[in-house]
């Protein structure tokens, strides 16, 4: 198989190995394996580099793969490396190119290959695993096509796993057959053929025994591999049916129940939005009622009167009503917060326009109320804030909250503006519609409101009590 530069080159390249064992004269552990490895790299690229010239080798493919291919003349066996247009298994080849150093073992580089004929791809050679690890018939495994038989532990990157008695042997194929796919619930006895490829222990550069770390077979695809009779196997594979016919039953049986709950929900959402959007629609035609449609009559009133600027007023008024009923509308995500939250996020949103404080303290809050008694309570806040800013100039604010005795609840909301009495502040006669739409919020929520003056501020009090 080999040719006759080669038939020089590798019992040299070899040689060398072997001789590196003469290198060990009793110095300390680590400048011993550090100059054993250094000095069995270095003859080894001595001998590779004065066998350097071009070699040839000869013989018939057994298998192909991307970039390699594996050539057998009788019991010699040679892993060939080769980036180009490949030969077929079964062709008769002389290759040319030199042998080359890969994970411990001598390689063949390849440059080019000529084919003379085709041969039939020598039989696969069964072996036991004790011929694969053992030292003595190394030699005469290694690359050749060789038939190993052991049970599937499982599935690898590359292909999967099989354990031949207790030694794991990686099996590289491009396509995992179909019963091998649950093989590590089911272990399938196989019998793989292919290529054998021996991973040294770096010891072996040494002569020692016992120098094989792993064994990989390159499957001859598909058809490499075949399943052994096993009853082991037919009964973990009728179990592993049995369980999947069970697990599909429960599957639909779920599937049903899950269909059924989704109709029965769907009908109950149905139902609820029904009944949200009639309880909505009365609560936008009762603040339409109670505020905008108020404004518009008291504006029309001023118009006849020919009071243009209180008109005007007054639909400014209005406008800011609609735009707090859209902001209700606008803001569904927050009325489905608990209140002590909706409050919080309210100071927030205020804060983020930088032109005055809003400090919360939140406690004694129930832990929900029904959307509507949430919008009341988030305009009269809104209401309020807007009120202190506008009309009294107030930089500060702060919202506070406590439980009352003997149950319910009270929202104080302070400012530093300048105060006013409100029996005395413009009110509906003027045009002037905040504090009594406050007071009809407040009325909705089953709560009352006061304003009460304190020092140079002045605050709002909305009380609910049980």
């Amino acid at each position: 198989m080999v040719g006759r530069t080669s038939q020089a080159l590798l019992p040299a390249a070899l040689a060398s190995l072997l001789a590196a064992s003469a290198f060990a004269a009793e110095p300390a552990v680590g400048v011993y394996l550090s100059g054993v490895r250094e000095r069995v790299v270095g003859k080894l690229s001595e001998a590779l580099g004065r066998g350097r010239q071009e070699d040839s080798v000869s013989g018939v493919v057994t298998l192909v793969a991307d970039d390699r291919f594996y050539l057998q003349n009788g019991d010699d066996g040679l892993k060939v490396l080769h980036d180009g247009r490949q030969p077929q298994p079964g062709d008769l080849v002389t290759v040319y190119g030199s042998p080359t150093l890969e994970g411990g073992r001598i390689v063949f580089q390849a440059e080019k290959w000529t084919a003379s004929g085709r041969a039939e791809v020598p039989a696969a050679r069964p072996v036991a695993m004790q011929e694969l690890v053992d030292p003595s018939p190394r030699g005469g495994v290694n690359w050749l096509r060789v038939t190993v038989r052991g049970r599937a532990i499982g599935v690898t990157d590359g292909g999967f796993a099989i354990s031949v008695d207790g030694v794991p042997v990686n099996v590289m194929i491009d396509r995992l057959p179909d019963f091998l796919s649950d093989c590590e619930r089911t272990h399938p006895a196989v019998a793989v053929t292919g290529v054998a490829e021996l991973m040294l222990d770096p010891s072996a550069l040494l002569g020692r025994a016992g120098y094989v770390m792993g064994v990989k077979l390159v499957a001859d695809g598909e058809e490499g591999v075949a399943l052994e009779p096993d009853l082991m196997y037919y009964a973990a594979r009728r179990d592993r049916q049995t369980e999947q016919v069970v697990v599909a039953v429960v599957a639909v049986l779920a599937s049903g129940l899950l269909l059924f709950v989704i109709v029965i929900f769907r009908q109950r959402r149905r139902l609820f939005r029904t009944r949200t959007i009639m309880a909505e629609r009365k609560r936008m035609a009762d603040d339409i009622h109670d505020t905008i449609e108020q404004h518009l009559v008291g504006a029309g009133m001023l118009l006849k009167l020919g009071r243009t600027k209180e008109a005007q007023d007054v639909l400014v008024r209005a406008k800011r009503e609609i735009r707090d009923i859209v902001w209700g509308l606008k803001n569904d995500d927050m009325m489905r917060q608990s209140p002590a939250e909706m409050l919080r996020q309210l100071a927030h949103e205020e804060n983020t326009k930088g032109l005055y404080r809003v400090d919360t303290r939140i406690e004694g809050m129930p832990s929900a109320m029904d959307a509507a008694a949430m919008r009341d309570l988030s305009l009269i806040v809104r209401e309020s804030i807007g009120n202190a800013v506008k009309h009294g100039g107030a930089k500060k604010i702060a919202i506070s909250s406590d439980a009352l005795p003997g149950g319910g609840w009270r929202v104080r909301i302070s400012n530093d503006g300048a105060p006013f009495d409100p029996a005395t502040a413009p009110g509906v006669q003027e045009g002037h519609f905040g504090l009594e739409g406050m007071r009809q919020r407040a009325r909705r929520i089953g709560a009352t409101v006061a304003f009460v003056p304190r020092g140079k501020g002045m605050a709002l009090v909305l009380e609910k009590r049980a």
